[in-house]
């Protein structure tokens, strides 16, 4: 039986989920063999198969492993989670620069698996690195809850870390003492509420592609927030030239853009004009359901985009990239075909003129 070692945020669901797979925990946390009422034996102490860990950004784990137990890890991870990230490797002539800085996790990261390299394949440790982005991180929340009682997007606030995720754990508290769910989360969403951003604020844009690189696409400001629908509405002005990546059209200094996006939505709106209003084109995002953090928006690039141009031209792109990450096994077929259908979905629903107007008459 293989043996596994769970630590961080999503452990407890992680465990579950590794249980209800044929793998023995071993080096079991208090909480976790508290939870899970697992025996004291002298297998406690063994050295894992797996070893799994929070990444520093709490947006995934980090997976160490031999090659029997990461490949069935991560076939249960693809057969469970519709939008699961799954990065085998990192190779030192990937591009560890992010935000202009070199990412020290990575480079540890790297020199630990070139350290490995003249080992013999039975001794060979693996190393992936898996993302869970929103719906990952609802099915956890389910999986969790069978265990111990779960507020709603407890890994999601988790990941918020700081006060949201303190606040988070005294209302678990409350619920472990018998206190009402209903009750419990109305009063925490209450509580972390001022935390969030609302109409007037500005806040960052955090766009992470497949592979693991991180762009921020620059500071926008809320220009309309409906709380109720989830609805927000940014706008950004550009003070240097360049080019609109898929449109290729040129970007001039004072040009701006306004995007329209829902949270939990696996695609937003970015619409761009001119200084005076004119009208420049579409770039539709098609991406992981939108997660809102108190500083930033964040979801991770499907490659898949569509653009509208002035004349009413539509084109869809980079469609073969996601094709490619499939077969690279970083993202299940399933994810692929859901990313198909909304695309269908958002070419059947375009309009050159609702665009046009929706954009510009409101700013």
């Amino acid at each position: 039986m293989l043996k596994a070692r769970v630590r961080g945020i999503y452990s407890t669901a992680l465990t579950r989920l590794l249980l209800d797979n044929g793998f023995r925990i071993v080096q079991p946390s208090a909480a976790i063999k508290e939870r899970f009422n697992l025996p004291i034996t002298h297998e406690n102490n063994c050295q894992p198969d797996l070893d799994i860990n929070d990444r520093f950004d709490k947006q995934g784990v980090n997976v160490i492993g031999n090659s029997i137990s990461v490949k069935k890890f991560t076939s249960i991870l693809f057969n469970i989670f519709d939008d699961v990230i799954v990065r085998h490797r990192i190779s030192a002539s990937a591009s560890l620069i992010i935000e202009g800085q070199l990412d020290a996790n990575l480079v540890a990261t790297i020199n630990e698996a070139l350290g490995e390299a003249g080992a013999s394949d039975s001794q060979k440790r693996i190393r992936t690195d898996v993302e869970f982005p929103s719906c990952s991180k609802r099915k956890l929340d389910e999986i969790r809850s069978v265990v111990v009682p779960t507020i709603s997007g407890h890994h999601y606030y988790k990941a918020c870390g700081g006060k949201i995720a303190y606040m988070l754990e005294m209302a678990e508290k409350l619920l472990e003492r018998g206190g009402s769910l209903r009750d419990v989360e109305a009063l925490f969403k209450e509580t972390i509420r001022r935390e969030y951003p609302h109409e007037g604020s500005r806040i960052g844009i955090e766009h992470v592609k497949i592979d693991g690189r991180v762009f921020n696409l620059g500071e926008a400001r809320i220009i309309a927030f409906n709380e109720q629908e989830q609805r927000i509405k940014l706008l950004r002005v550009f003070s240097t030239p360049g080019m609109y990546d898929g449109l290729k059209v040129r970007k001039e200094p004072g040009d701006y853009a306004v995007t329209s996006m829902r949270i939990g939505e696996w695609s937003f709106k970015t619409s761009y004009f001119s200084s005076d209003g004119v009208y420049k084109g579409t770039y539709i995002n098609i991406n992981t359901p939108l997660e809102v953090y108190p500083n930033r928006i964040r979801y991770v690039d499907l490659e898949a985009d569509i653009c509208m141009w002035p004349d009413g031209k539509i084109q869809q792109i980079d469609l073969e990239r996601l094709n490619a990450k499939v077969q690279e096994g970083c993202v299940s077929e399933r994810l692929r075909e859901m990313v198909s259908k909304k695309i269908e979905e958002m070419l059947n629903s375009l309009s050159l003129g609702l665009e046009k107007e929706s954009f510009y008459t409101n700013d």
